[in-house]
């Protein structure tokens, strides 16, 4: 059974009651960091359960004084930033060889959940197993804080209600968002929305390739404020979801040249973005110029582009009109991990272009009326 089946099943047992005391695991291949020291003190561990940690130690804390540790794999030394998560800490006793802590958990994560993550940790053998779950431990502190008691439905992604391939997605956005917001100043202050966080985790998880995942990853860091979080994004979510990789390697491509021949910083007005027929195909892979020319017009009916493609010639193509919308550039920049307050009138304009690139379905044929049986029609 893998890990993620295995994760599932304790997932369901969430609601069963839990015991009085938590049952303590050797974790002999787990060591821990911690403390303002560069490099930081190390420390091996002797114990632990969904509750706290003892590590063995000669540094002594003050009892009560509460702590960061940062945990990883003692035979992966090698493994990086990724293959470890941080947690907060209160030294609870002093003991003869240690000190031991009662965990601070984040608010929102379940002690149950915890509990059944930091067991199949100290459980699991097979190193991409335990590579896995490090990083759906991680995934999880760094949504429990980003939403407090809110992160249900963002943490519920990644116990069942996707495949393995897009739960590895998700757990890749998460971890890449962090590590950005780790950069910021006060990251431990940054916010988001649940519901919004949810729809770029869910929907940021069919990203099939790492420039789509970026998009995801910055428009999921575009997100967290320090200030009150809002939903403002999510006119943004609509219209990447239906943005495929081509259309993004375009799409970003004319952004950047266009940001990068704007007379002002910050200014939204660019010259025009043309690319010649050689450029297209080497930007997005495709001979056929008529399949780009496809998708420029794709992106021009989504309203992310300026002008639409003109079909009516006869002329073999030879160059394609790329330039972005401000709508266009607004969607780039925040999922490049802008902040600036979106305009009222693009959000009009991205609903108004998704209304008519994605009407709603027609009302039935006959309306609400139901037909009348067929006895009716009998001689």
């Amino acid at each position: 059974m893998s890990w993620l089946n295995k994760l599932k099943q304790d997932l369901n047992r969430l609601g069963e009651p839990v015991r009085s005391r938590a049952d303590r695991m050797a974790a002999s291949r787990l060591k821990v960091s911690y403390g303002p020291d560069s490099p930081p003190t190390l420390a091996g561990v002797k114990n632990i359960s969904s509750s706290g940690i003892y590590l063995v130690t000669e540094k002594r804390l003050r009892t009560g004084e509460l702590i960061t540790l940062t945990l990883q794999e003692e035979a992966q030394p090698e493994s990086g930033p990724e293959l470890q998560f941080s947690v907060h800490a209160r030294v609870a006793r002093q003991g003869e060889d240690g000190i031991g802590l009662s965990f601070d958990l984040p608010p929102g994560l379940d002690r149950s959940l915890w509990g059944v993550l930091v067991r199949n940790i100290t459980l699991l053998n097979d190193p991409e197993e335990i590579a896995q779950m490090f990083h759906t431990l991680r995934s999880i502190l760094f949504l429990c804080r980003l939403c407090h008691s809110k992160a249900e439905e963002a943490i519920l992604l990644m116990g069942g209600q996707l495949d393995s391939d897009r739960t590895n997605t998700l757990v890749k956005i998460a971890i890449a968002a962090e590590k950005l917001l780790a950069a910021e100043p006060d990251p431990e202050q940054m916010r988001a929305d649940p519901k919004l966080l949810a729809n770029i985790l869910r929907e940021g998880s069919w990203a099939p390739d790492e420039l789509t995942r970026e998009l995801w990853t910055g428009l999921l860091v575009s997100s967290c404020s320090a200030d009150a979080p809002d939903n403002s994004n999510q006119v943004f979510v609509n219209l990447l979801i239906h943005i495929t990789p081509i259309q993004a390697r375009i799409l970003a491509h004319a952004c950047e040249l266009a940001l990068a021949s704007e007379p002002e910083a910050g200014s939204s007005s660019s010259g025009s973005v043309v690319l010649s027929a050689a450029e297209m195909i080497h930007l997005t892979g495709v001979h056929e110029l008529a399949r780009n020319a496809t998708d420029v017009s794709y992106l021009f009916n989504l309203g992310t582009l300026k002008n639409v493609f003109n079909f009516t010639s006869y002329l073999p193509i030879d160059s394609f009109d790329v330039t972005p919308s401000s709508l266009g550039l607004a969607l780039y920049k925040h999922c490049r991990g802008s902040r600036e307050k979106i305009e009222p009138k693009l959000v009009e304009q991205a609903e108004t272009s998704l209304v008519h690139f994605m009407p709603p379905p027609h009302p039935p044929l006959f309306g609400a009326t139901p037909l009348p049986p067929l006895s009716t029609f009998e001689g």
